[in-house]
């Protein structure tokens, strides 16, 4: 009995503990199993909450953005409102008295010319390795300029006497400081430094917490640490400062109605009213191009689910889309559709840009991309099942079915009509004669229905025999030559560079059109922008070649490399300084920068 007990735990041994292991694997299996199901349907819903997180991020930095500038209008109105301390001199003990910010406001605004606002001595401390403290004469004026004068040579004890008796006086006490200051400057005795406030922070506490009684102002250029005599002259100082800097920044603000200055202080006044109109205009911007885009037709909807209203748009590909369907071309890759907003991405919208969209549209676009949706009625197009199955989404359509959508439109291009007996040479043909017709839809349907990477960088070499261009020869001098294009025989007698063509791809020829929209859409659709053709000229050579400044700037902004030289061995500056005098000063930095 006992041996048969042992012989069927023995057994047991054997299978027991598999069928344990698997039995646990198993579970973990129909476990896991189950997540990844829910997961898989939580997947549309996920894309749809990054989409939405992204055009939320997007949308607050604009408002953050507004919330700060009205925070910063509204302290700076609460600092003018509050009461401040100002000190007068009184048989040279210190009283104080209490008066409004707005009393800088009001000097400032009520004259064009310059007065003070305070005046006096300060420790100044040196910027030198030493960092020893010089005594300075500082004057702060209603315009928000901050003067400080040291000495360069022997001044009288009078003279000394006259500047340490100085108070807080009107503006004839400062004009006759800065008539003796030009009297003397030619003289060696005084020398005057300006703090532009506008562009300055002030902090009350010096960087070294065991110096009292001192303050910074913290420019662009450097910064000023500068002690007080007490402190009742430093908070005077400090406060005065802020006033005057708070004061000039929101002079716009302040004023009910506009004041025309005469005097050469004003000239800060005007530069921010233009300011403040060049940032009205970018505002209003949005707005036009949201109108000028949505009126070319077919653009009031959507161009994949025909949501109204669109918001967003593809430079390339020149449709217009909904925020949800710009999700989705964001995820293809900007190789595929460069996503931008109408109304955040302003400074996108170039005339050039608007102009490309106006020669397309949502309706052509479409009628290239979807031209299988429009023969339903014809079976043949419709050969597969898989076609048979797509159909265009609606706006209230999921996430998920615009997406598959979206995707099998751009990605597969299984709805674009393709003419298979056409051959590459026969598209590279075609696409050459529609650059140098321009006709922008020609070469935008050619670039779809083809394959973009190839056709885009078609050459002259592949649509037209060259043997005869140029003979070949074995020496190497002549070989040097022949590359030349101050050498080429069909250059020299047109004297017309455009008349040598061999090697020239589509963005060569479109250099010499003058055309800025047919540039635009070969660039957005990937052309190489320094390619080089026989005589090693890329499309900038072109450009300075034939005069077109303004495509030659448009070329060096994209990324073309001016320092390529050509079979010559000139760059493009070189070439053009050829030519004579660059007269476009922003073409001659935009060289010498790249070069």
């Amino acid at each position: 009995m006992q041996v048969n007990s042992l012989m069927t735990i023995e057994a047991k041994k054997k299978y027991q503990f598999l069928e344990s292991i698997s039995a646990i694997m198993n579970s973990h299996l129909r476990y896991f199993k189950l997540g990844y199901d829910l997961l898989n349907q939580l997947e549309p819903y996920i894309h749809h909450v990054l989409t939405d997180a992204q055009q939320s991020k997007e949308q607050s930095k604009i408002e953050q953005d507004r919330f700060e500038k009205r925070i910063q209008e509204f302290r700076t109105q609460s600092e003018l409102d509050s009461q401040q301390v100002e000190p007068s001199n009184v048989d040279g003990n210190h009283v104080y008295r209490t008066i409004p910010y707005k009393n800088v406001e009001a000097t400032s605004i009520a004259t064009a010319d310059k007065e003070v606002i305070k005046q006096g001595y300060l420790l100044k401390r040196s910027a030198s390795l030493r960092a020893d403290w010089k005594r300075r004469f500082f004057v702060l004026d209603n315009h928000g300029s901050l003067y400080y004068y040291r000495n360069t040579g022997n001044k009288s004890a009078g003279s000394q006497h006259y500047y340490s008796g100085l108070g807080e006086h009107k503006s004839g006490v400062f004009r006759r400081f800065r008539s003796r200051h030009v009297r003397s400057a030619s003289q060696g005795s005084l020398d005057c430094n300006m703090i532009d406030l506008r562009t300055s922070l002030i902090k009350l506490d010096a960087e070294d917490t065991d110096l009292r009684l001192c303050f910074r102002i913290i420019s662009p250029q450097m910064t000023y640490t500068l002690q007080a005599e007490n402190g009742a002259d430093r908070i005077d100082w400090v406060n005065k400062i802020t006033a005057a800097i708070a004061t000039r920044l929101n002079s716009h603000f302040l004023q009910q109605s506009p004041i025309n200055y005469t005097s050469s202080g004003a000239a800060g006044d005007e530069l921010s009213l233009d300011q403040k109109k060049d940032c009205n205009r970018r505002l209003n911007m949005g707005d036009d191009v949201l109108t000028t885009l949505r009126g070319i037709h077919g653009n009031d909807a959507c161009a994949e689910c025909n949501a109204s209203d669109p918001e967003w748009a593809s430079l390339n590909l020149g449709v217009l889309m909904c925020i949800e369907c710009s999700g989705v071309h964001r995820n293809l890759g900007v190789h595929i559709s460069k996503v931008r907003s109408l109304t955040l991405d302003v400074k996108v919208w170039e005339p050039t840009i608007l102009d490309l969209f106006r020669n397309l549209g949502n309706a052509y676009c479409n009628g290239v991309w979807e031209g299988l949706l429009h023969l339903d009625d014809d079976c043949e197009k419709r050969s597969t099942n898989k076609l048979e199955l797509i159909t265009k989404p609606s706006s209230k359509d999921s996430f998920a079915l615009k997406e598959k959508y979206i995707q099998v439109k751009y990605l597969e291009k299984a709805l674009v009509i393709k003419d298979e007996s056409k051959t590459k040479l026969t598209d590279s043909t075609r696409i050459w004669e529609a650059v140098q017709s321009k006709n922008i839809r020609e070469i935008y349907r050619l670039i779809v229905t083809a394959d973009a990477n190839i056709i885009i960088n078609t050459k002259f070499d592949d649509i037209t025999a060259v043997d005869a261009y140029h003979h070949h020869v074995d020496e190497l001098d002549e070989v040097r030559k022949r590359h030349d294009p101050n050498a080429c025989q069909r250059i020299k007698a047109s004297n017309d560079s455009r008349n040598c063509l061999q090697g020239c791809s589509l963005l060569h020829v479109a250099c010499q059109s003058g055309d800025p929209v047919l540039l635009e859409l070969l660039l957005q659709f990937g052309a190489d922008i320094n390619m080089r053709d026989y005589h090693g000229r890329t499309p900038l050579h072109h450009c300075i070649a034939s005069g077109n400044n303004a495509f030659a700037k448009v070329l060096l902004r994209r990324g073309a490399r001016p320092s390529i030289e050509d079979g010559g061995g000139l760059s493009v500056l070189e070439r053009a300084m050829e030519m004579g005098a660059i007269a476009d000063e922003e073409l001659f930095l935009l060289l010498a920068e790249c070069h």
